[in-house]
């Protein structure tokens, strides 16, 4: 800890540029007035807080590190103090840091680097707010995906965000939009990230089309599934990965499509076949009652002396099975047989007409002769 005495002798230190206190049980930023000195480093000092006294307004300061601590928190009025600095490159490097303002940097008007590796962050709203900032490194963080507010680089050239937990990166990705936007001069870093390769195939074939994007482009390798694991994504072919699972035997997938087809085939043939026989059978048990019918309505039907002109239907042909043969027992006239369905007209000797039957004797109409 610097008592009153440590802090008069640092300040009597007038061509003082370079003031390191590392590794000394501070706690708290000590209040210096020294506008020489041009870079601080309270490195491992035991800092709770990153709040800059009020001692440091207008101070010369150009770099300032604040690694190894136990900070945690960053909060919007920290760097108030240091509005009129000319801080151009700041470190809080595994300082436990956790929880970010989004306007915490504001004062920081110069920053041009800014260094926040190793803690334990997860969203970085603050990188809007920054106006020359040219580099960020947030590797060794908890970023599960490429945050959106890289969408909008403004001067930034370089993003660090290797040995982080992001493992899907896909067209959802600022990435998307650099290569949209047609950007330049623009570099992410990605290396150590445990990529599930299956979830990523987007960004794979972003690796062949926008490699000067991805400054480790070589370095990354896949994590998930196991069957791609330590794989280097620059070398996969996206169209070649099977990410569906394990691919079918080819003959037992063939035999199962030609069963499957086969089935699916006589499924609609024997429905056909089924609806066929019952219209015939029902197409035959009405053109038999149309027979024994007449049709008075009919406009080439017309009676001359009683006698029927039109001439006689022919009997269609049935199956042996079906013919339209009475009940045994029903046929009880002698001098007729229904059991011909052959019907004749005969117009010599009578104008009578006749019917052949099956043994060949003629019945005439008695009531014509």
């Amino acid at each position: 800890m610097i008592i009153v005495d440590d802090r008069s002798k640092i300040e009597n230190l007038t061509k003082l540029t370079y003031l390191s206190l590392n590794q000394n049980p501070l706690g708290t930023i000590p209040p210096l007035n020294n506008s020489k000195f041009r870079s601080l480093s309270l490195q491992d000092t035991s800092l709770r807080s990153a709040a800059f006294p009020t001692s440091y307004n207008g101070s010369l300061l150009h770099t300032i590190a604040l690694s190894r601590n136990e900070i945690r928190s960053i909060n919007e009025h920290d760097f108030a103090v240091l509005r009129n600095c000319k801080i151009t490159k700041l470190t809080i490097n595994s300082a436990s840091v956790s929880n970010i303002d989004q306007n915490a940097f504001i004062p920081l008007i110069q920053l041009q680097e800014l260094s926040l590796e190793n803690n334990q962050l997860k969203s970085c709203e603050f990188l809007s707010t920054f106006r020359l900032l040219s580099s960020i490194k947030l590797d060794g963080n908890q970023f599960t995906s490429i945050p959106q507010e890289l969408s909008a680089p403004k001067n930034i050239k370089s993003f660090f965000f290797t040995n982080n937990s992001i493992s899907i990166i896909d067209e959802s990705s600022p990435l998307h939009t650099w290569r949209t936007m047609n950007y330049t001069n623009i570099k992410i870093y990605l290396a150590n990230n445990p990529f599930n390769c299956c979830q990523s195939l987007w960004f794979i074939q972003f690796l062949h089309t926008s490699p000067h994007f991805i400054g480790d482009a070589s370095l990354l390798t896949c994590a998930s599934p196991s069957s791609y694991a330590g794989k280097f994504l620059i070398k996969l072919n996206p169209d070649d990965m099977n990410c569906g699972g394990v691919k079918p035997n080819k003959s037992w997938w063939t035999t199962s499509r030609i069963i499957a087809v086969t089935v699916g085939g006589l499924v609609p043939v024997v429905a056909l076949i089924t609806v066929i026989i019952v219209f015939t059978r029902r197409s035959h048990s009405g053109y038999l009652r149309i027979v024994e019918t007449d049709h008075p309505s009919d406009p080439d039907y017309e009676v001359i002396d009683g006698i029927d002109n039109r001439p006689p239907p022919t009997a269609p042909f049935l199956p042996p099975n079906e013919l339209p043969f009475p009940t045994y027992g029903e046929d009880n006239d002698d001098n007729f047989s229904s059991y011909s369905t052959a019907v004749t007209r005969q117009t010599s000797g009578s104008q009578a007409p006749t019917l052949s039957t099956a043994a060949g004797v003629s019945a005439i109409d008695e009531n014509r002769s």
